[in-house]
């Protein structure tokens, strides 16, 4: 009788210690909120954190793109640009140079101003010299007045020279010597060939003398 009493004595301890932890639990429901809330704030600090990581890296490699975009776009445009030579500057180059600048596109024309050139230049008294290794001489439009050459944008210019809408003196030449378009310096200036019918080594120049 005495075993039997005491196992239902310690039963009943242990069914009171159940209750009472039970009881201490459902009455503190605080502890167990504020340890999920504890450990979602720090997941979400952890998440946050990531996320401003990323966004951080991103930032820092776009500036870098931007800037070699432009670099390239610099060196590609930079070479291309080309410098006129000034009209004022012309006087002073030597013949070579004037030809090189008129080859490669560096000259600028006079549209009917004076190509100045201090040496000798053809004239009406003069009739008839040698410049730049070739024998130079003129014909007048009054004489002479070339209605079939193709001149886009003909004029007399300021000095008595029949030009293009370029600004181009226009000249006549051999076809064996040099053909129709091409470019020359002469003592008056720049000059395209329009026509024909000249000795060879010979430009004849068009004028309104």
């Amino acid at each position: 009788m005495k075993k039997e009493n005491s196992i239902y004595v310690l039963i009943f301890l242990i069914g009171i210690c159940i209750f009472s932890v039970e009881l201490y639990i459902n009455a503190n429901p605080k502890e167990q909120n504020l340890k999920i809330e504890k450990i979602e704030e720090i997941n979400l600090k952890n998440m946050a954190a990531s996320a401003s990581m990323v966004l951080t890296e991103k930032k820092e490699e776009e500036p870098t793109k931007e800037v070699s975009l432009l670099t390239e776009v610099e060196m590609e445009v930079a070479p291309a640009s080309i410098k006129k030579t000034p009209m004022e500057m012309y006087d002073e180059m030597s013949i070579a140079d004037r030809e090189a600048a008129l080859n490669e596109g560096r000259l600028h024309m006079e549209y009917s101003g004076y190509y100045t050139y201090s040496g000798e230049r053809l004239s009406l008294s003069k009739g008839a010299q040698f410049y730049n290794g070739r024998r130079e001489t003129y014909y007048s439009e009054k004489v002479l007045p070339g209605t079939s050459l193709n001149i886009p944008g003909r004029h007399v210019a300021d000095d008595g020279t029949v030009r293009d809408g370029d600004g181009f003196i226009c000249v006549a030449a051999d076809p064996s010597y040099l053909g129709r378009g091409a470019t020359l310096i002469t003592s008056l200036g720049p000059a395209k060939v329009y026509d024909s019918g000249c000795a060879y080594g010979t430009v004849d120049i068009y004028v309104s003398w």
